[in-house]
């Protein structure tokens, strides 16, 4: 009878060790893929680019990076999502060809989703395609 309880509290410690094993390494989990956006001119594939967004699996997706591609006196920026926080914005005011903005870090509150975006004054802003991890891009 001892051995049987004493053989239970062994899985349970077991169970609970491999479940806090589990939860840490979700704590570091990124998107899974290189998730990034082009704006470019007049929209069509083959254009320059003017704008572009990304975060970069290597880095675990931690932050997000919005580069201006076009000196044509108008900002550029990134609208993009983290696992737990929707509608964030990057601004790139620079104006410099190929400057480069970064955002804060976050290794629990990932990078899911990025869209490079110009403001052009007297007209609605343009952004290029989303990009979210798995969406085949």
């Amino acid at each position: 009878m001892k051995m049987v309880r004493g053989f239970g509290k062994a899985v349970a410690v077991i169970a609970i060790g491999g479940a806090l094993v589990g939860a840490s390494s979700t704590a570091f989990a990124d998107a899974g893929e290189d998730v990034t956006s082009t704006l470019r001119a007049g929209g069509a594939s083959d254009g320059a680019p003017w704008a572009y967004a990304y975060s970069l699996k290597s880095n675990g997706n931690k932050n997000v990076a919005v580069q201006d591609k076009f000196e044509n006196g108008a900002a550029v920026y990134s609208e993009f999502d983290r696992k737990n926080t929707k509608g964030l914005r990057l601004w790139n005011t620079k104006d410099i060809y190929n400057s480069k903005t970064y955002s804060d870090s976050s290794a629990t509150n990932y990078v899911v989703k990025v869209t490079a975006c110009e403001q052009v004054n007297n007209a609605p802003d343009t952004c290029g395609p989303d990009d979210r991890p798995g969406d085949g891009r």
